[in-house]
């Protein structure tokens, strides 16, 4: 049991809760009659993601499974060493398939559409898109965007499209530094792929990408409060926004880290305080 835990990248859940997005900024539109039922839509649409992910996984070790087993690390993975057959990889997939089926279908039909869009998208990226420069990085910031839309369908409620301009900027500048340290350590194997990522962490492009997040954050939250949507305390979030993604620029600028974002917010304590002020400060506004 313990292979296939290890084969379903646990940490990579925090990718997830981008799902629940929709549902924290749009808590002061909904009644207490209400709560019940659009927790447990968020809660399903959740799962049904971390399923669909997990296939996604599956698929490209499977794919990427030579090169794995030349990985200093990779070649951990249990697919790569060879832990789990090609039949139960098989198996596996199909009762996370099954699963996410349902609790899709259980939120509504819109939630499943988006739960098979992202399974597809996961084998176009695994097969040839991750191969080319640039497309690898914008298709990952495509998968953020599908979980934020199913968060939306989820509770039924559209939200702003400067959320949907975050989070792909948001993703872009994760997925742009992970992308540079791994040509940092030798983690690709196309050598025009290494040089390109190379190059761009030597140029102000990530920096770029830093302030366009910073400065797209605060233009939604000044327009929220004035529009009247959220009060003042909305406008604490810039700051505790600002200090959570400069800090992960710090930590990865000259280091490798940035090859697994999630083990850098899962450890690093100003991270969680940032995180945690942020959503503590989304709620005062909400609530008052």
């Amino acid at each position: 049991m313990k292979k296939f835990v290890i084969s379903a990248r646990p940490k990579q859940i925090l990718k997830n809760f981008v799902i629940f997005i929709p549902l924290i900024f749009t808590l002061d539109q909904w009644s207490l009659d209400q709560i019940s039922s659009i927790l447990t839509n968020s809660f399903l649409c959740f799962l049904a993601f971390c399923s669909s992910s997990i296939i996604g996984y599956q698929v490209n070790d499977l794919l990427d499974k030579k090169f794995d087993q030349k990985h200093p690390s990779k070649k951990l993975r249990p697919i790569a060493n060879n832990e789990i057959s090609n039949k139960e990889i098989f198996i596996f997939n199909m009762i996370c398939l099954l699963l996410g089926i349902i609790f899709s279908w259980i939120v509504n039909f819109y939630v499943l559409i988006l739960f098979f869009s992202y399974i597809i998208f996961s084998f176009l990226y695994s097969y040839q898109l991750k191969n080319f420069i640039i497309v690898d990085s914008i298709s990952i910031t495509i998968f953020y965007i599908l979980r934020m839309i199913a968060g939306a369908y989820s509770i039924t409620l559209s939200i702003s499209i400067w959320l949907y301009i975050l989070t792909f900027f948001s993703a872009l500048f994760i997925i742009l530094i992970k992308r540079i340290s791994e040509s940092k350590s030798g983690d690709y194997r196309d050598k025009k792929i290494v040089y390109f990522y190379k190059k761009i962490s030597k140029s102000v492009i990530v920096t770029l990408v830093l302030a366009i997040n910073i400065f797209s954050y605060s233009i939604y939250s000044v327009s929220e409060i004035i529009n009247s949507e959220k009060n003042i305390f909305f406008g604490l979030t810039i700051v505790f926004f600002t200090l959570g993604i400069t800090r992960y620029f710090y930590i990865t600028k000259n280091s490798t880290q940035g090859e697994s974002p999630e083990s850098i917010i899962i450890s690093d304590k100003l991270i969680q305080i940032s995180v945690f002020l942020y959503v503590v400060s989304i709620f005062i506004s909400e609530i008052y």
